[in-house]
């Protein structure tokens, strides 16, 4: 049985709706955000994402710039598409941003 099964396209346009500020990438396989806030505030919002993604076992790439902080998702068992499991990721890091006060 798979990880997780990839969402059609029709899916991940509807819940891509349902996350202001996230996008796909060219190809479609990976949904990503950058969020804006000082160093010091970024590292912290990267050590809750880290909780998050342990919680939910579903692991993101997080790059930790001067004042950014990227995510990015995709499911690697399912072939490196998108899932349910990304978007439930990702939703649960934006509230995490939103509470970190990140843009």
């Amino acid at each position: 049985m798979p990880y997780a099964d990839p969402l059609s396209p029709k899916e991940i346009e509807d819940r891509l709706a349902e996350l202001p500020g996230w996008e796909l990438s060219e190809g479609g396989t990976e949904l990503r955000r950058t969020y804006h806030l000082a160093h010091l505030p970024a590292a912290i919002l990267a050590l809750h994402i880290a909780g998050i993604q342990d919680e939910l076992n579903h692991h993101s790439d997080l790059t930790l710039g001067y004042d950014t902080l990227a995510v990015s998702l995709t499911t690697h068992a399912a072939g490196s598409r998108l899932t349910g499991k990304d978007f439930d990721l990702a939703a649960r890091i934006a509230a995490a941003a939103e509470a970190h006060q990140a843009r």
